[in-house]
């Protein structure tokens, strides 16, 4: 498992400031993900700013508040892996523990969901892997200095969905069932329900993902980020 902590002693930031109270010294960045060739990828760009210090690139399982804590970074790229419910989560540790902390998810799927999640749970930046050689910089200094930056293609996403047609919880749920090949009446026994009900639910899936069939909403439930595709042992 990869973990690459580079320890480095800084001034901690006082609560609530930010980077920009700091000018003159480089942006403390913490790298947080389970690809090696992405740690690769972002500490060469990183490298090649004068303005900016890797502190530690730590694989997403050994992520741990106390790794926060002792690195101070300005801060933090947490990598697609940690991008789902488990990220959100994490994203909300860190803010409970120091509301200035700022946090960039990057995301190897596009998908409005994702998005708004991220920034629901209190990420201040949203970048798509594709598009972080050309924007990893200006993300990191716009969120350091206070700001929020979401990539083009994810705004665009998020204009072009409707917040009021999400699923709520247990229909989430009902899809999830529905992706893994689950009938309605295995869907009715695992929720505690009836076949009418779980029927009632496929129906308002279908309506409000403008879906066609069962497989369709599952499609547009994973481009979304509405669901995760979990890998299955062989």
């Amino acid at each position: 498992m990869l973990a690459n902590v580079i320890q480095r002693d800084s001034p901690s930031l006082r609560h609530g400031e930010t980077h920009e109270a700091r000018r003159g010294m480089p942006i403390r960045v913490l790298s947080v993900g389970d690809h090696p060739l992405v740690h690769e990828g972002i500490r060469a760009l990183l490298g090649a700013e004068d303005d900016m210090e890797l502190v530690g690139e730590i694989g997403c399982e050994e992520f741990e508040l106390m790794h926060f804590m002792s690195l101070l970074p300005a801060v933090v790229l947490m990598g697609t892996e940690l991008s789902g419910h488990g990220g959100s989560r994490a994203i909300a540790r860190l803010q409970a523990i120091d509301p200035s902390a700022r946090v960039i998810v990057i995301a190897s799927r596009s998908g409005d969901v994702r998005t708004r999640r991220a920034i629901a749970a209190g990420a201040h930046g949203c970048l798509l892997s594709s598009n972080v050689r050309v924007e990893l910089a200006k993300a990191i200094r716009a969120v350091a200095s206070g700001r929020g930056f979401i990539d083009g293609d994810s705004a665009i996403q998020l204009m072009q969905s409707n917040a009021e047609e999400d699923l709520k919880a247990r229909e989430i749920q009902v899809l999830e069932l529905v992706a893994a090949g689950k009938a309605n009446k295995e869907i009715a026994y695992a929720l505690s329900t009836t076949e009418g009900t779980v029927k009632n639910y496929i129906k308002k899936i279908l309506s409000k993902l403008h879906a066609s069939d069962r497989t369709h909403a599952v499609v547009i439930g994973i481009a979304r980020g509405i669901i995760e595709v979990r890998a299955t042992s062989a």
